[in-house]
């Protein structure tokens, strides 16, 4: 895979804007200076025109022999201009049309009636003309160039510029090199602060001198590690809680294991291996709470599917029958047709086993419970509620603790439903509530999905 560098990245944006830039005001350039060399050579053209009418023929005609005579000399070797400027060709011609004078280098042009500036295709090649006739004579002088002459000095000028440019830019890019290395120090130095870290130190990131644009990424990477933090603090608090409550059975059955081997009768050995059972049944229990509690933080969005509320609630309350007869409890089911809900059913299967669960444990002796499915506006309510002896309003808040239990109950529990209910509520976007159960008694446990 291709390294990624801010560095060479940079690099080549600036010096890519450079070059568009360059090549922009060389062109703009290139075109003014054609611009005005074009304005001072027709200037030029017009300066010789008016300079030639101030001239009577015969002179006019020696000025023509004399070109000729440079003409044969530049034949010949020489520069007709020592200036590098070439002399402008012209003619004269009578007002009855007839050529009478052409200077060295004048095209055959035909005659031009119209003063002023034309630009006209004489044998293959462009000319530039001006043409005066001055009514103190009878005759009209054009005087001509050639349009490649004015190309020349616009190339030149383009070609120094565009050689000052190429040799500019290795310069600056080692500048900008250097420069994006400097504004980049603030980033080698965070790099460095976090590669010396050891894995256990989470605290915030302190640097000295940090520019704007990196006081955001240290302000996040301080919030991660802050909930790095958090987190590491509720795993290690859930590990050990975990370990504590795993101890103890595991106590009790080492305790009741020990009582068999010692026990001197049948019914001894067998009261204490049942009570082994019982514990090992417990134990077996809270590892599946774990677990599940451990997959909860897991869930898959992809698992989702179109799930009847109701009827999974039907389901739930006819497999837990024989458990609520067995505690003599009623346990009941109220629910609305077509309560559906996009969730994950093994998941809402769970949410319903704790829920009733709880209600047929700490619910009365020949008591009620009743599990009752319905709309609302926007909502789809869940509601579990028993007629036993409820819980303390000073416990209420502490029930979604994990491995919470209250004090004086008979019934034995992990602690993990409450936790496990409201994980896999709020992973359906769904809020748990917890208060008085049926008949101003008991608990009764509310969850509200959205719908």
């Amino acid at each position: 895979m291709t390294r990624f560098s801010i560095r060479r990245r940079l690099l080549l944006l600036l010096l890519g804007s450079l070059v568009l830039v360059w090549a922009a005001m060389l062109g703009v350039g290139y075109e003014k200076a054609r611009e005005e060399i074009h304005e001072l050579a027709d200037a030029r053209l017009q300066q010789g025109a008016r300079t030639l009418m101030m001239l009577d023929l015969k002179r006019l005609a020696r000025l023509a022999q004399a070109g000729k005579a440079g003409e044969k000399g530049e034949a010949d070797g020489h520069h007709a201009d020592e200036g590098g400027v070439q002399p402008l060709a012209f003619q004269v011609w009578g007002d009855d049309g007839r050529l009478l004078l052409a200077s060295a280098g004048a095209p055959a042009a035909t005659q031009d009636l119209h003063d002023g500036y034309a630009t006209r295709s004489i044998a293959g090649r462009d000319w530039r003309s001006y043409s005066l006739r001055d009514s103190r004579h009878d005759y009209r002088v054009t005087v001509l160039e050639p349009l490649a002459t004015r190309e020349h000095p616009a190339n030149q000028l383009a070609g120094r510029m565009g050689q000052v440019l190429l040799l500019a830019l290795p310069v600056l890019a080692l500048l900008i090199w250097f420069g994006i290395g400097q504004g980049l120090r603030p980033l080698a130095r965070l790099s460095d602060a976090i590669a010396v870290r050891d894995a256990g130190n989470l605290e915030p990131i302190q640097l000295r001198r940090v520019p704007a644009e990196a006081q955001a990424l240290i302000a996040a990477l301080n919030d991660l590690l802050e909930r790095l933090a958090h987190s590491l603090d509720k795993e290690r608090a859930f590990t050990a809680d975990a370990a504590h409550e795993l101890r103890t059975p595991l106590a009790g059955i080492k305790v009741q294991a020990q009582v068999a081997l010692a026990a001197q009768d049948d019914a001894s050995r067998r009261q204490a291996i049942e009570q082994v059972i019982a514990g090992v049944d417990r134990t077996t229990h809270l590892a599946q709470q774990l677990l599940l509690l451990a997959r909860l933080d897991h869930i898959e969005s992809g698992m989702r599917q179109a799930v009847d509320l109701g009827r999974l609630a039907a389901d739930r309350v006819a497999q837990r029958a024989d458990d609520a007869l067995r505690n003599n409890i009623e346990l009941e089911l109220a629910a609305e047709p077509d309560c559906q809900l996009a969730g994950d059913p093994a998941m809402l299967a769970t949410l319903l086993d704790n829920l009733i669960d709880n209600a047929i444990k700490y619910g009365r002796s020949g008591g009620q419970a009743i599990v009752s499915v319905r709309r609302e506006v926007g909502a789809l309510l869940l509601a579990v509620m028993d007629d036993g002896g409820g819980v303390a309003e000073a416990d209420r808040a502490r029930l979604r603790d994990r491995f919470f239990r209250v004090e004086g109950h008979a019934a034995t529990g992990s602690g993990l439903g409450l936790s496990i209910v409201e994980k896999i509520a709020a992973a359906h976007g769904g809020a748990v509530d917890i208060g008085t159960g049926l008949q101003g008694r008991g608990l009764g446990v509310m969850v509200r999905f959205p719908a």
